[in-house]
């Protein structure tokens, strides 16, 4: 899927298809729909009967195979937290799904990769996220990008490039996914229904669908949000309330507030919050800016390891306690 606000990117997309690398690393801020770019990406690689533009037709037998999900010539490697989920609806899960990629993923397109493709054409290989591969499975990974088998593109797609190794960067063609104009997006979000597109999509960094999953009714969100409000909120309650939301996004939402909490006290507005103007400027005056700066370099630090294996528990209670100590009223 393309969506609108990409129509530039497409653009670079085609022109760089003229003389295709075998690795390409795309870097995307996070919501902007990184991932249906990257795989419309590869399905335009595959498809058999590609429309103006290098879009894929959505209708020859390698865009149906594409669409089911077991075209021969393509291989998705996405953490397990993140794959289709095999077996009855609503069945209770034995244990927590990873959020890396495992090295076993990554040794086992041996295979995929030793014999010719199906189709006489090429053969794709995407990664996303690729920064959920620890170092060990980078390395192995590594491999493959350092003596390509023939007729064989990897696409890589990222958040955050700098916990790549810089071999595994080194040998990828980058390609930006920058942010879009707003108005494109305000566009879209109305289309989808969204009443108040323009806070939402402050609120959401400026990232589309980041925005729209803001603006469903995502109840631990608004709970976790409306308690950052409140300089008495219970951290370990709160820890216990959210702790089925993912860590990357807990911190990420902490961070924007945080942000705000230091705009507020340094210059008297606020970037994402804006509904909560108000409540932020009220909480900002009785905070050090050192301290907010200081809280806000350990969100950073944290967010990078919120897809690490951790206990997610005592993960969020720190956090959450640091956070009350920092919004205390003296």
């Amino acid at each position: 899927m393309i969506f609108e606000w990409q129509a530039q990117p497409w653009k670079n997309w085609t022109r760089l298809r003229e003389r295709l690398p075998h690795a390409i690393l795309l870097q995307s801020g996070e919501g902007l729909g990184e991932f249906e770019f990257a795989q419309a990406c590869a399905q335009s690689l595959l498809c058999e009967d590609p429309r103006p533009g290098e879009r894929p037709c959505g209708a020859c037998r390698a865009c149906d195979w594409f669409s089911l999900g077991n075209h021969p010539d393509f291989r998705l490697i996405v953490p397990e937290s993140m794959a289709p989920e095999p077996g009855e609806e609503g069945a209770e899960p034995a244990k927590k799904k990873s959020e890396q990629i495992r090295i076993e993923q990554v040794r086992e397109l041996a295979d995929f990769l030793a014999v010719g493709t199906h189709r006489a054409g090429l053969r794709v290989i995407l990664v996303y996220p690729a920064e959920a591969m620890n170092a060990n499975t980078q390395n192995a990974l590594l491999k493959n990008l350092e003596e390509p088998p023939p007729a064989t593109v990897f696409l890589l797609v990222t958040t955050q490039p700098e916990r790549l190794l810089a071999t595994v960067r080194s040998r990828c063609l980058r390609f930006a996914l920058p942010f879009p104009p707003p108005e494109p997006v305000l566009r879209w979000l109305k289309e989808q229904g969204l009443e108040h597109p323009e806070a939402t999509l402050a609120g959401a960094g400026g990232a589309p669908l980041a925005a729209l999953k803001a603006a469903g009714t995502d109840p631990d969100r608004l709970v976790f949000i409306e308690s950052l409000g409140n300089p008495g909120f219970d951290p370990i309650a709160l820890a216990e309330t959210v702790l089925r939301v993912p860590l990357w996004d807990l911190a990420g939402w902490l961070q924007r507030w945080t942000y705000d909490l230091l705009l507020a006290r340094v210059a008297g507005r606020v970037r994402y919050s804006l509904n909560h103007e108000e409540v932020i400027s009220d909480m900002a005056r009785h905070c050090d800016p050192a301290d907010i700066a200081a809280y806000l370099r350990r969100l950073a630090q944290a967010r990078a390891l919120a897809r690490h294996p951790l206990n997610a528990k005592l993960f969020v209670e720190d956090l959450l306690l640091q956070y009350q100590r920092l919004v205390a009223r003296p």
